[in-house]
């Protein structure tokens, strides 16, 4: 990398973080913003250089998602959910997912006390 280490280093920097840590790592919330204006305008950076960058930002991004989508399951179980880090998109998301996995258990419960009922009424 040349006149642009420094965006490299940032997101590695930012990967490293997400990897180490169990909860969601504090990033700025136009992070997810960064990577479109980086590709619009790239600079003196060469297409290898940005693909180096993508390549990071979409593990970044990966390990976000399963934290969000482990903190969700566990707040639909009834448990405590760290969000202090999540960005707004990604709140988005987290809340999404538990109204979809409250959802489901209701209709699970229901079919599933559907069933019974009518195995004891014969």
């Amino acid at each position: 990398m040349k006149a642009d280490n420094n965006t490299y280093i940032a997101f590695r920097t930012i990967q490293q973080r997400e990897e180490k840590s169990p909860i969601l790592a504090k990033i700025e919330q136009r992070f997810y913003f960064k990577l479109s204006e980086l590709q619009k305008r790239p600079g003196n950076m060469s297409e290898e250089e940005i693909q180096n960058i993508e390549k990071i930002f979409i593990g970044i991004c990966e390990l976000r998602e399963k934290k969000i989508v482990q903190a969700a399951l566990s707040k639909a179980r009834g448990g405590i959910s760290d969000l202090k880090n999540m960005l707004d998109v990604e709140r988005k998301l987290f809340d999404s997912i538990v109204d979809i996995l409250l959802q489901s258990r209701i209709r699970f419960f229901n079919e599933e006390t559907e069933v019974i009922t009518k195995n004891f009424m014969i």
